[in-house]
């Protein structure tokens, strides 16, 4: 799975980097460093995953004595966010700015194929949950519940109750005291879930740029987005999905080009192929990468041999798929055993 991120992620990570003077080039990919940059520059024909940005999360890490999460949040506005950022930003209250937030949170990404988010309220409290199911996008999770947190304190009128329990679904990497003093709060670990826990009184915390014309002139054209994006998203994951079935039998097979094998079973060439990998905003070698990734983390798992995983995924040698893994990981295959 692939799961495409909104700009404003990207312009958070690099404002921070650029204010703290880091050069991340120099510790990632020189491919994932390109692209970032790529994006940054033309973010309407350029397009950047979660799997990518978390590593260059995993990697700024290393400048940070605090969680680098916590640090982006520490900074985040509400443009960051897009139009949920302003959708929160002209709620009435607090209460509706979680109505939307649950509704159209899947506008955070450019696909809905993450989990979803889900408000729920109690006689005493109200919560906002997610599953997650990824352990790698683990940095992405905890950014998402600092920023539902930033988003919240960002437009209230008085300063925000802090939160009465935040949950993580899997253990951070750093001291959970780091979290504990953000949020205020103590720390539980479930593993699968994150969630985020309020007092009710929290509600009717009034909005200062409250605009309610405004706001239902942005519910409006979010849920025209929403529309169009699931319809979109519905055929392009059909699509891709039907590209990595023949990707896998090609594998199978052994067959040396994978790309001309894909076309003839679907019975064009590979001209058409890459047209109609284009219509659906894909590419033939982000989906063969992806799932050369998810079934060598597998068969790490299950003790295969390098040799025997570079056999099945049709490279040269060891050698060469060592050098793919780091670069989609930013780990050697021995290194990500000891994960």
């Amino acid at each position: 799975m692939s799961v495409k991120i909104i700009i404003g992620y990207l312009r958070l990570l690099n404002r921070v980097l650029q204010q703290e003077h880091i050069d991340l080039s120099k510790a990632v990919a020189p491919e994932l460093w390109h692209d970032f940059r790529a994006c940054l520059e033309n973010p309407d024909e350029q397009e950047f995953d979660v799997e990518r940005y978390t590593l260059l999360l995993q990697a700024a890490q290393a400048y940070f004595p605090r969680p680098i999460t916590l640090v982006l949040a520490e900074h985040a506005n509400l443009q960051d966010l897009g139009l949920m950022g302003y959708l929160a930003s002209t709620s009435l209250d607090l209460e509706q700015a979680l109505q939307l937030l649950q509704r159209y949170y899947s506008l955070v990404f450019k696909q809905t194929n993450l989990e979803q988010l889900s408000v729920q309220q109690f006689s005493q409290y109200i919560q906002i949950v997610w599953s997650a199911s990824y352990c790698d996008y683990r940095e992405m999770y905890e950014l998402n519940l600092a920023l539902i947190l930033k988003i919240a304190q960002s437009i209230v009128q008085d300063a925000l109750v802090p939160p009465q329990m935040i949950q993580f679904g899997y253990t951070p990497q750093m001291a959970l005291y780091h979290f504990e003093k953000f949020y205020g709060c103590p720390i539980q670990i479930q593993a699968g879930q994150y969630a985020i826990r309020f007092s009710n009184q929290i509600l009717q915390a009034k909005s200062i740029a409250a605009d309610q014309q405004l706001n239902h002139v942005l519910s409006t054209q979010a849920q025209q987005s929403l529309n169009s994006m699931s319809s979109f998203e519905a055929q392009q994951q059909q699509f891709r999905q039907k590209i990595q079935s023949y990707i896998e039998q090609g594998l199978l097979q052994q067959e040396e080009v994978l790309q001309g094998y894909v076309a003839k079973r679907l019975h064009c060439s590979e001209r058409t192929l890459q047209r109609q990998l284009k219509s659906y905003q894909l590419n033939f070698q982000d989906i063969l990468d992806q799932y050369r990734l998810e079934q060598s983390k597998l068969y790490l798992q299950q003790g295969k041999s390098f040799s025997e995983i570079a056999e099945r995924l049709n490279y040269a040698d060891q050698s060469a798929f060592g050098r793919a893994f780091k670069r989609w990981t930013g780990v050697t295959p021995k290194q990500f055993l000891k994960l």
